[in-house]
């Protein structure tokens, strides 16, 4: 009996400890060596000269074409159709890009599609964004041109619904294709479908594609940074 009540003393004594045994291992990798210096503000972006500049003739079906295969996308899909670009000219109050819509089939004939959307600028600094969703999501972002004086203005912006629509039946969550769609693969699908188009528009993917979100987007970043973290910086 005694020796069961000091075995339950150890257990509670660790259980309390194991938090600050943890953060303690966390911080020895941020204590050894040097810090490395903050770059300059700037330093890392690519000059204005370097951007990759297209007009409306680099957006024709023809070039950008009007599907991906699925050989071309890192998790299971069916296939990738594209929708004609739309090309806008530049304004006082927005940067000359297109707009390209997507749909990503599934593989299971009973699940949904994901609906994308990229927008490309005319003049591209080699960034991306991929923009996260909202709530349970269920819609394609509302891409439009950026103010020229914007700081993300020269960044391909992109984003998709996760695989089901808003304003249709919750049916989707019984589908165990759509939760997965959902709950990660659908950043996955979306990045490599973009990525693609950005290769036949562009002629490269980008030197820096970031993830951007709050609420269930922020969810979204920290998913796609532990489960491929190499599409990101």
């Amino acid at each position: 009996m005694e020796t069961n009540v000091l075995a339950r003393k150890r257990r509670n004594r660790l259980s309390i400890l194991a938090p600050y045994l943890l953060l303690a291992g966390l911080a020895l990798p941020f204590t050894a060596g040097a810090a490395e210096p903050i770059p300059a503000p700037g330093s890392k972006l690519p000059a204005a000269a370097e951007n990759r500049v297209i007009t409306v003739a680099d957006v024709t079906v023809e070039k950008v074409g009007t599907s991906i295969p699925a050989s071309e996308i890192g998790e299971p899909v069916s296939g990738v159709t594209l929708s004609p670009p739309h090309w806008f000219d530049a304004t006082n109050k927005s940067v000359a890009c297109v707009v390209i819509d997507g749909s990503i089939a599934p593989k299971d004939p009973k699940s949904k599609p994901i609906n994308f959307r990229v927008l490309l600028p005319a003049s591209w600094s080699r960034r991306a964004i991929q923009e996260g969703g909202g709530g349970f999501n269920g819609m394609v972002p509302m891409l439009s041109g950026e103010h020229p004086n914007s700081p993300t203005a020269s960044y391909v912006r992109y984003g998709s619904d996760s695989g089901h629509q808003m304003m249709g039946p919750n049916d989707w969550a019984l589908n165990d294709e759509v939760i997965q769609n959902f709950g990660y693969m659908q950043m996955k699908k979306t990045h490599d479908a973009v990525m693609v188009i950005l290769k036949r528009v562009y002629g490269e993917t980008p030197r820096f594609n970031y993830y951007v979100g709050n609420s269930q987007g922020g969810r979204e970043a920290l998913t796609v940074a532990q489960r491929y973290p190499a599409d990101y910086d």
